[in-house]
């Protein structure tokens, strides 16, 4: 370490000047002291990858030396530290590569190559990762085989067949294929589950072709030594999320191997079985048929985990699951908690489902939770992307917006709740003039700074019968919502529409506040020339409203349906992030279809899959958004 200059080197906090003293300390005798150096170097070397920095090249020898060390405490994990790096600098483009990497991967490749044969399992199951997929050279392929020959602990065995299937998708060797696929018949069935999940590396159909192997090998008792791999780890649920992404392409496959799976008889096993339909429904529409059984027979199961995600489950697919409402009516009562950081019960999720049927069964458990100490209910809006699978309660809001015609029973618990005046204030932006009783609970959260916004929407929705109260927002015109409620209620429609059709001029334009504009109507036509700019923005959002907006205030649909089609038209490809169903929800609006607008929308009616770009239970509502404005388009 002595004969590098450390300080012209970096690392993910600057200066790599602090390396050479956490390397030592990582040989420390004394474990929580050396746990704690590697802890901090791992944090700087690695953090959270997408780049090899050079101070990782550097500390390369140092850290092989550290992974060989007999006496270092959890060498495995500084093992697994160096395959972090190796597999970043082989899948990252060249230019986040620091460019002594390679070399010193060379320099090191015999020593790493021998971890393979090291006394600990622990290093042997890392180093199969390592060497598998970070140092792509042929004498890994054949240190990997040799190892394979002679290997008797059982996970090992494991990680060196996915090892083998990884070397499949970077070299050409026809014989590894052949004993990886000869390893299908085994006699172990993890072994043979081993070679699935390592020839579907290189060859999809594998996995489709062996549901039936598949389901049985994760419900062996033999699937836990899967907790214990470096390539799966994790908890019982991981084998079968792993498993069950093998399938995620073929529908019918996904379907069996999670209703297969869900016969598991520990309640781990089938929570997690319940996890892979959410994947399997999550991506395919056409899936929920073959799933409503396991759903509602697992809403009479042991494990209050298990009837939780049955629950929340049938609530994500809201009225596809109407016929089985008395099921969940009954449920409702269900105090038992689910596993989870929040308080949230197996009666909240059937609550939900019901909800979101707008079945009136949900009206006394809503009730309920408004008038208690405990909502079970979220009270904020939360997003996710579609590779995360959350699935929790919704905020309240969100439950209540689709109940409008129930407004009498839910509106007064709700305004009461100080707590809830952001849930409350979006409510009756959607209710309108059915959530007019609750416009002294709206002035009272106007007077608050960070609400007063979102308050002055919801008194806007309110027209004329808020418009004195309104009028105590005067001084706040320069905020948008604020300028379009003075507008739209009557309070100061002067003032409110010169306020809204000046905020076109400033640089920090926001969408929501070209859509205000939009609502001015024929008010605002000497907006038109800047809406007309603003529909070439390179914004996806600002061309969407200001398109919609253009027709609101001319009347007149021509360039707006051009720029609307643009942006809808790749929802017939499945892509479906949010604008692009605002943008047709707002050719719908316009009334103009032609070719290209029916076309999207029948393919979209004939695609299978979910046209979504969230996660959680958003993947069903937007879907269902944006499938509801197709078939308006179409019909």
């Amino acid at each position: 370490m002595g004969d590098i200059v450390w300080s012209d080197l970096t690392h993910n906090y600057g200066d790599a000047s602090d390396i050479p003293n956490l390397l030592r300390a990582c040989a420390d005798p004394d474990a929580d002291s050396a746990c704690d150096a590697f802890a901090d170097l791992f944090n700087k070397l690695y953090h959270q990858g997408g780049w090899v920095c050079s101070a990782a090249s550097a500390a390369l020898p140092m850290l092989t030396d550290l992974a060989s060390d007999s006496a270092v405490h959890d060498r495995h994990e500084v093992v697994d530290l160096i395959g972090r790096l190796a597999r970043t600098a082989v899948t990252v483009s060249s230019e986040f590569v620091d460019h002594g990497w390679f070399p010193a991967l060379e320099t090191a490749r015999p020593q790493l190559l021998a971890l393979l044969d090291d006394p600990d399992s622990l290093v042997r199951r890392q180093a199969t990762l390592l060497v598998a997929d970070g140092i792509r050279h042929p004498d890994s392929v054949v240190a990997l085989r040799e190892r394979w020959a002679v290997e008797t602990d059982r996970v090992t065995q494991i990680d060196l067949v996915l090892a083998l299937g990884a070397v499949c998708t970077w070299t050409s060797d026809e014989t590894l294929r052949a004993e990886l696929v000869g390893l299908l018949n085994d006699d172990d069935l993890q072994l043979c589950l081993a070679a699935v999940h390592a020839l579907a590396e290189s060859d999809k159909t594998v996995a489709t072709r062996r549901v039936d192997l598949l389901v049985r090998a994760v419900l062996d008792p033999g699937a836990a030594l899967s907790q214990d791999s470096a390539w799966i780890g994790g908890t019982p649920a991981t084998i079968v999320r792993t498993t069950g992404d093998l399938l995620l392409e073929d529908p019918v496959a996904a379907t069996g191997f999670a209703i297969g799976a869900a016969r598991d008889s520990n309640p781990q096993g089938r929570a997690a079985a319940l996890g892979q339909a959410q994947q399997v429904l999550s991506r395919w529409r056409t899936a929920t048929g073959g799933f409503l059984p396991l759903l509602t027979g697992s809403l009479g199961d042991d494990a209050p985990e298990v009837r939780y995600r049955a629950a929340a489950l049938l609530a994500c697919l809201g009225t596809d699951a109407a016929e089985h409402a008395d099921q969940l009516i009954t449920l409702t009562a269900d105090s038992a908690p689910r596993v989870s950081r929040t308080r949230t019960t197996v009666g909240d999720a059937a609550v939900w489902a019901l909800a979101r049927q707008t079945n009136p069964g949900c009206l006394p458990g809503l009730v309920d939770r408004l008038s208690g100490d405990r909502l079970g209910f979220s009270t904020t809006r939360g997003y996710f992307t579609r590779d995360v699978l959350m699935l929790g309660q919704p905020a309240i809001c969100e439950v209540l917006i689709p109940l409008r015609h129930h407004a009498d029973v839910l509106l007064g618990p709700l305004a009461t709740r100080r707590d809830l005046a952001r849930n409350l204030c979006h409510v009756v932006e959607a209710w309108g003039l059915d959530a007019v009783s609750a416009l002294p609970a709206v002035v009272d959260a106007a007077a608050d700074e960070k609400l007063r916004a979102l308050a002055a929407k919801a008194m806007g929705c309110l027209g004329p019968a808020a418009a004195d109260a309104a009028r105590t927002l005067l001084g706040d015109v320069d905020t948008p919502t604020v300028a379009w409620a003075l507008w739209r209620t009557g309070a100061d429609p002067d003032l409110g529409l010169t306020a809204l059709t000046h905020q076109l001029s400033r640089p920090e334009l926001w969408p929501t506040t070209i859509a205000l504009v939009g609502d001015l109507g024929p008010d605002a036509a000497l907006c038109a020339d800047a809406l007309r700019a603003l529909t070439r923005s390179s914004d996806e959002w600002t061309r969407a409203e200001a398109a919609h907006s253009l027709w609101q205030v001319t009347g007149d649909p021509t360039d707006a349906v051009d720029v609307l089609v643009e942006l809808a038209q790749p929802l017939a490809q499945g892509n479906g992030l949010p604008v692009r169903t605002v943008a047709l929800h707002h050719l719908l609006d316009i009334g103009v279809t032609d070719d290209r607008i029916r076309s999207t929308a029948q393919a979209i009616i004939d695609n299978p899959q979910r046209i979504t770009s969230s996660g959680g239970w958003r993947a069903f509502t937007e879907d269902e958004q944006v499938r509801a404005a197709a078939f308006a388009v179409l019909h």
